[in-house]
């Protein structure tokens, strides 16, 4: 498994595909693997490069410091160890803050941007529903409860209907072999709620996309859409049937979409 050495964690990746490099910044209690359901259909189009963040996956330690500059600095010593001159970014929900603060603080090595259900700060609502996930999860409340909180703020009603589909991310969540700690997860969130990057969205100067899940609770589209106003010349975009969860839940139509602007 590649990692790479930094001077505070072990940052593991996966490197698949090959053609225009493509860095994949997952969200929120997200690793790597958070990408499987449009891994595939993308390395078959890109270099996709797919950090495990500080705080997740098998990135150690994973309880060690974590903030939204930390993250986007690991990124950026990630492209330079794999020789990557310029890539374009792709970041999802917390990932897009990483993607935002990239471009902010390693303009050089920012192509493009895909900003995926996201903004320029987590905002007061979502402050709350994280610092309550955070509290439950400190509490030790069960994994399965815990899940379906989070659940059913990521994805649409209809998805949880289908018994088929709701057993097989509660399946795949409870017995993850990476699982995040209590800690890291608060750490994770502490860096969510501590991010504000309304002072960069006006600088941002390469080719942006915005996308939203039209069903989303935490980044709803029309205020996606008033975040891609901030961000000169971006285009904006919204993924018909999904919630916060976009590439889950519509894998073909948010491949689609990062094609059109990435490829």
């Amino acid at each position: 498994m590649p990692a790479l050495e930094l001077p505070d964690l072990s940052l593991h990746y996966e490197d698949r595909g090959s053609g225009p490099p493509l860095l994949l910044v997952a969200g929120l209690a997200s690793d790597a693997f958070s990408w499987l359901p449009v891994a595939t259909p993308l390395a078959a189009r890109f270099r996709t490069i797919m950090p495990d963040n500080r705080g997740v996956g098998r990135t150690r330690p994973q309880d060690g410091p974590c903030s939204i500059d930390a993250i986007a600095d690991d990124c950026a010593a990630l492209l330079r160890h794999l020789g990557v001159e310029r890539a374009s970014v792709l970041g999802h929900s917390m990932g897009g803050f990483v993607a935002q603060r990239l471009a902010a603080r390693h303009p050089g090595l920012v192509d493009r941007l895909v900003l995926v259900a996201t903004g320029t700060s987590a905002g007061a609502r979502n402050a709350a529903t994280f610092e309550e996930m955070a509290e439950k999860l400190d509490a030790g409340e069960d994994a399965e409860r815990w899940f379906r909180r989070l659940f059913d703020a990521i994805f649409t009603r209809r998805f949880l209907d289908d018994p088929a589909k709701a057993e097989a991310v509660m399946a795949w969540a409870l017995n993850y072999p990476w699982p995040q700690s209590a800690r890291a997860f608060r750490r994770q969130v502490d860096a969510v709620i501590a991010y504000d990057g309304s002072a960069d969205v006006g600088a941002i100067a390469v080719p942006t996309l915005v996308v939203a899940g039209r069903e989303d609770i935490l980044y709803p589209a029309e205020e996606c859409e008033a975040f891609a106003r901030r961000i000169p010349g971006a285009a904006f975009t919204v993924i018909e049937g999904a919630a916060h969860a976009v590439h889950t839940e519509q894998p073909g139509a948010f491949v689609d979409a990062v094609v059109r602007v990435a490829a």
